[in-house]
Formats: structure tokens, sequence, C-alpha cells
């Protein structure tokens, strides 16, 4: 029973190893997948720690592990096993994807879901997997854990995809609303985009995890490698998405909060931070001017803040029509809005449900 406890606890090590041996999306919604181990930390750790891989030359090991599920082996306790393996080594490139996301209101004809006294918003998520990226895309998973699992997703798939439908309710549940292409449809393929991943919801906008899913081999001729799970993993992902929030919620509260919003799309790259500071200092003015119970000046300056974005908006959709350098990199992917939306729409979505509480 000892060896029996030995194996387990060296696969579950095993596979513990592979699953951080993933993909990482990089820290906004424009990502590049990057392995989150070293290759070379990994083969090390195999020689020191796997007596039972075998080294096949290139990189590659095929790992014996002992499955104790029935076979014609017994082990010196007598207990049946039989011998499985699986193959691991390099994994034929990385994956170079991005994912855009938008969010809207919905207006107050065409909400689905039950009332929960915040807005209904819809939020869209598109998919380019550049022609630098060595991996498909096979699915999409929007991490909605900051809503509870009884709220209604609407949720809209795009042409020859299916989604998983409303979470569980149990708490074992994943509570995440997941996308993948039918039976026999294809993944994203490096060089093409896939939109129209919706659901709308009663919440705010906020910063959220997505997961995009890669196949495990490379498609450009590289030897695949079997892995435990046969696909590779890319967690992290920060994309706009919904968030509950308490409906008496001060507005002193949601001011701070868009200034949190508003510093982390600096962080994430949504904004740089000239282009934040006159934002940020809108609503430090907001806050100053509430510890003096001065509301209408309050309000003031979140109009304020809501007219410096539209301007920002107004001056980003003009340089991606007039050839500037930003634009210039903008037309070597079309697909790809522009970095700053992402900010625009979490920023003014906020605002105006901050404004209707003045």
């Amino acid at each position: 029973m000892r060896n029996v406890l030995t194996l387990l606890h060296c696969l579950s090590t095993i596979v513990i190893v592979f699953a951080h041996t993933c993909l990482e999306i990089d820290a906004s919604t424009r990502s590049v997948f990057k392995p989150v181990v070293p290759e070379d930390q990994t083969v090390a750790w195999l020689k020191e720690k796997n007596h039972d891989a075998e080294e096949l030359g290139k990189g590659r090991y095929r790992i014996y592990w002992r499955d104790y599920s029935g076979g014609d082996l017994r082990d010196k306790d007598g207990v049946p096993y039989s011998i499985r393996t699986f193959d691991w080594g390099p994994r034929g490139g990385k994956a170079n994807v991005l994912v855009a996301s938008r969010v809207e209101l919905v207006k107050t004809g065409n909400r689905t879901t039950p009332d929960t006294g915040l807005p209904e918003y819809r939020y869209t998520y598109n998919i380019t997997s550049l022609e630098t990226s060595q991996q498909p895309v096979r699915s999409l998973k929007i991490r909605t854990h900051d809503l509870p699992r009884n709220w209604k997703r609407d949720i809209s798939n795009p042409l020859g995809w299916k989604n998983y439908g409303q979470p569980p309710p149990h708490a074992e549940s994943n509570n995440s609303v997941s996308w993948s292409p039918k039976f026999g449809t294809p993944h994203i393929s490096p060089g093409t985009f896939q939109g129209g991943f919706v659901f709308q919801c009663r919440s705010l906008p906020g910063i959220i995890r997505a997961d995009v899913w890669t196949s495990g081999g490379s498609i450009n001729g590289h030897e695949a490698v079997t892995t435990p799970y046969h696909h590779q993993y890319a967690p992290r992902g920060l994309v706009v998405g919904p968030v509950a929030i308490p409906v008496e919620t001060s507005v002193l509260e949601l001011t701070r909060r868009l200034e949190n919003l508003t510093s982390q799309s600096v962080t994430l790259g949504w904004l740089d931070a000239s282009t934040a500071a006159p934002l940020q200092q809108h609503l430090t003015n907001t806050i100053t001017v509430f510890g003096k119970n001065q509301h209408s000046q309050a309000k003031l300056e979140i109009q304020r803040f809501v007219e410096t974005l539209n301007a920002l908006e107004k001056q980003n959709q003009t340089a991606v029509h007039s050839g500037s350098p930003s634009a210039a990199v903008e037309n070597q992917n079309p697909a790809e809005p522009p970095i700053i939306v992402e900010a625009l729409s979490l920023l003014k979505t906020n605002a105006a449900y901050l404004l209707g509480k003045l």
C-alpha cells in the first residue's frame, strides 16, 4: 500500500508540473502566450525526480506510471496494475492570440434577465489568432466568478460554435461562460478571426479573467507531442466582464471604484499614464468635493470625466483613419480594435451608472 501511495503521489506531482507548464496570457486583452515554466526547467525536473522517464532524444521523454484500475501485472502487495505511458516534449511553438472585449448598455425594451436593481449590459468578445501563432484556438471561457450563480446570463454563439449554458448552481461547478466549436467545425486557425462570443446580464462592467484553450501540437509540420491532457491551457488573461456590486453602494464608493478601474487600465496598458492623468484628476476632484458635501459639483466633475473620455474616443477614431503610426500598427491586424477601446467602454459605462446615482 505504501508503494501505491508513493506512486500516486509521484503521478500527481507530474500532473501538477505539467499543469504549470502551460501558456499564459499577458495581463491585458492584447495577449501573447508564453510558457510559465521554461522547457529546460521541466526537463531538469524530469531527470532529477522521475526515475520512470525514458529519454527519447531531441528533448522528448516517455513517462511510465502504474495504473491501478486493473491489469495483468501485480505489485509486491498483490494489487493488480498495468503500465501506462505518455510522451512529453517540445510543444511545437507558441500561440499568439488576441482577445478583445466590448461592453454596451442594453436598452430597456431589449432586456431579458430578471431585474436585480443593476443595469443590463451586453458583453462581446472577439478572438484573433495572429499569423505568427503556431497554435489554433479551441475554446474560450469567461470567468464570471463575481456573479452569483443564480444570476441569469443570456448567451449567444458565433456560427459553428456552441456554449455550455448557464453555470450550474452547485458550488463545485465552474462559474463561467464557455464556448467551443461544434463537432466537425474548425478551430480558430492562425491568421483568422472569430467574433460573436456574446452574453448579457445585469451587472456592472469590471475587469475579470478569461481563459483561452489552444491545441497541443504545432500546425506547421513540427512533431506533435501527446501530453496528459492533449492540450495547452492559458489562464490569467484579463478582459472587461460582469461584476455584481450591491445596489446600495454609495456614490463615493462608486467614484473610488471608477478611480481604481482607471488605474488598472493604465497598469494593463489599455491607457497610457499621460492619457489617464486628466481622468484621474476629475475623480480626485470628485472625491474632494464629496468631502465638502458639494454633490452638484461632484456631478459636474463626473460629467467632465465623461466628456474627456468622449474626446479621447473621437481622437482615437481620427488616428485610425489618418495614417498615423498607431494606425499603421493597427492596420497590421485590421481585426484587432484599438487598444483603448477596452478602457473606453469600461470607464464610460461605469461613469454613466455613477451619473445616474448623483
